[in-house]
């Protein structure tokens, strides 16, 4: 079964009502999440353990097109997913998702993601903001010279405003750390998100986490911690509720999954 057909068997299956629809346009909250399916399970984690209730809820996911009018065959195909995520009175996110994708589709894909996002309805009177978090291998965030360290044994959190300032953005700032200035990216997903919604000037804040060099269940738990640190933050300034058993049974199994057992995404498609 193909990424595709992974896509549209989910929004099926958590959908008892409507068959999966092509989105043209998409309507968005106040806060709009973009969550990238990365290999490592992360981007899983995040999706599954953030939600309106304070107990598990099904989200459901309608799908929209990535690729119109590109000639590419590789494009043609490409497709997104979106969630609403409500209480029983009112929409308190929008969640954008992108599958895990390679260079250079994967330009393509976020730049077509922001555009989805910039000519969104909003169903909302506030200007939306996008909260994009992220978890990077540590080797791959840089300074001149050498890797980013610290001396503590907690790895900070750092937030990049992007684009308008927001209400939001500014108390995700806060509660972050402003990374420096001389900072290197060579986290493909990151750098390509960060470069492209500069360029749309889209009101934004990055969440960037490092993933621990400790050995393996050390760092296991480490970045869990991190992972925990990440939804609670975004959780707690939505209005949302960061459901730690949801995240880590989701993301524990993904991260774990490695051998050719079960690729992450087949972990979030189904």
């Amino acid at each position: 079964m193909d990424l595709q057909e992974n896509m549209e068997s989910l929004s099926l299956h958590n959908s008892n009502e409507t068959q999966s629809r092509k989105l043209w346009r998409i309507k968005v909250a106040s806060s709009v999440f973009f969550i990238y399916h990365d290999e490592d399970g992360f981007g899983n984690a995040i999706f599954q353990g953030l939600s309106p209730k304070p107990n598990p809820c099904n989200k459901d996911l309608e799908l929209f097109h990535l690729g119109f009018g590109e000639p590419d065959p590789r494009y043609q195909s490409l497709t997104g997913s979106v969630a609403e995520l409500r209480d029983e009175v009112n929409v308190k996110a929008t969640m954008v998702m992108l599958p895990h994708l390679e260079p250079p589709v994967l330009s393509h894909a976020i730049n077509s993601v922001l555009a989805k996002i910039a000519d969104a309805e909003n169903i909302s009177a506030t200007v939306p903001t996008i909260i994009a978090p992220f978890l990077v291998p540590a080797s791959k965030l840089k300074l001149e010279g050498g890797l980013l360290t610290t001396n503590s044994s907690k790895l900070p959190l750092y937030g990049i405003q992007v684009g308008p300032e927001t209400d939001l953005s500014r108390v995700i700032a806060a509660r972050t750390q402003k990374p420096p200035s001389s900072l290197q990216i060579h986290y493909e997903p990151l750098a390509c998100f960060l470069h492209l919604v500069r360029a749309a000037n889209l009101p934004t804040i990055i969440i960037v986490g490092q993933r621990s060099q400790s050995p393996f269940d050390q760092a296991l738990s480490k970045d869990l911690e991190t992972l925990n640190e990440i939804g609670e933050l975004v959780a707690s300034t939505t209005g949302m509720y960061f459901l730690r058993e949801q995240a880590k049974t989701n993301w524990i199994s993904t991260a774990k999954s490695v051998g050719g057992v079960k690729e992450p995404w087949r972990a979030f498609y189904g």
